[in-house]
């Protein structure tokens, strides 16, 4: 189980992307009108699509990044796997995925919304296209297929199994945010990994684009991501999410001057500590926060909440273990 794990790589998506995507579903099922309860299994097959769906992406990534990993130095999980056996594993994920397809039929906008990630990696990976060495274009790819197409899935998919009629407000300020969130966390990783691409001479975004130069563009990139954040919360209209976002702006800012962390909307500082803004708040805060609301109607969704702290421990307990030393601190 443990090498199965690695070879996904979900150490590196389980805690970060998972999360956010359930809070829009959380979100969206809220909106349903006293249908939470009745939504957990839909909830929890999308749950398992998108698990599939980032298993493939991570195993055709390193499968695609071996020659490029061992020109610069870097560790690849599936260089170690026979070739003979690499691709059974992306096969068993399409297959998988295929059934997923024809589970959300005939819901067409879900099965179009849950088609294009797949699609999108698959051009992010595979030549000739690979997109993940074309620039501005790799950016886009990736963040399309983590969190714009995944994030809107969340939302119809609900909705239609809810029977309600897709809020476009809150499906449009959705889609908006999490381009942004999304962009920002390829952008985190290309310019966390732009040393060793360039020695691979890579041709990603960060390769040819001066970190300082790009400090204007991110926070523009930002400051759209909280807009959209904002029309998001306007469209939920509930107060738990409110209370918690401001929480979470104390800690960050008990962080930032009294811990010494750096925050960083997206290009990080070398050897000093550093959070990325708004990232907990997406991990954590606003989705406990979707979960405590539902829990006020329907107490039943506790059992929930302690499934998905169960599922998803670590970030919590990192920020638990941040407020706890903040609150000690004078």
């Amino acid at each position: 189980m443990a090498n199965n794990l690695s070879i996904i790589r979900s150490s590196e998506w389980w805690e970060y992307k998972l999360p956010p995507l359930l809070a829009i579903g959380y979100a969206t099922a809220i909106k349903s009108d006293g249908q939470f309860i009745k939504s957990i299994p839909h909830l929890l097959f999308l749950l398992f699509s998108l698990i599939i769906g980032a298993a493939y992406v991570s195993i055709i990534n390193d499968i695609t990044d071996i020659d490029d990993d061992a020109a610069s130095g870097k560790s690849n999980r599936i260089a170690r796997v026979n070739p003979k056996v690499r691709w059974v594993f992306p096969t068993l994920c399409l297959l998988a995925g295929g059934l997923c397809c024809y589970y959300l039929y005939p819901d067409w906008l879900s099965i179009l919304l849950y088609t294009i990630p797949w699609i999108c990696f698959s051009l992010y990976s595979f030549r000739p296209i690979r997109l993940k060495n074309r620039g501005l274009l790799g950016v886009l790819a990736d963040a399309s297929g983590s969190h714009i197409f995944t994030s809107l899935l969340m939302i119809s998919s609900i909705s239609f199994i809810t029977n309600q009629s897709v809020d476009w407000l809150w499906f449009i300020s959705t889609g908006v945010w999490a381009l942004c969130y999304g962009v920002r966390g390829i952008l985190w990783h290309q310019f966390y990994d732009r040393k060793n691409d360039i020695q691979a001479q890579l041709n990603t975004f960060a390769v040819y684009t001066d970190p300082k130069l790009f400090r204007t563009r991110e926070v523009v990139i930002f400051t759209i991501e909280l807009l959209a954040m904002t029309i998001m919360l306007f469209c939920i209209h509930y107060l738990l999410p409110i209370i918690a976002l401001f929480v979470y702006l104390l800690v960050a800012f008990s962080r930032t001057y009294k811990l010494n962390y750096t925050p960083v909307i997206i290009i990080a500082p070398e050897n000093h500590p550093y959070h990325i803004l708004m990232a907990d708040f997406y991990q954590v805060y606003f989705p406990l926060s979707l979960l405590c609301t539902a829990a006020i109607n329907e107490p039943y969704v506790f059992i929930i909440l302690i499934i998905h702290l169960a599922l998803f421990p670590k970030k919590t307990i990192t920020s638990l273990k941040d407020l706890k030393i903040l609150l000690s601190m004078r």
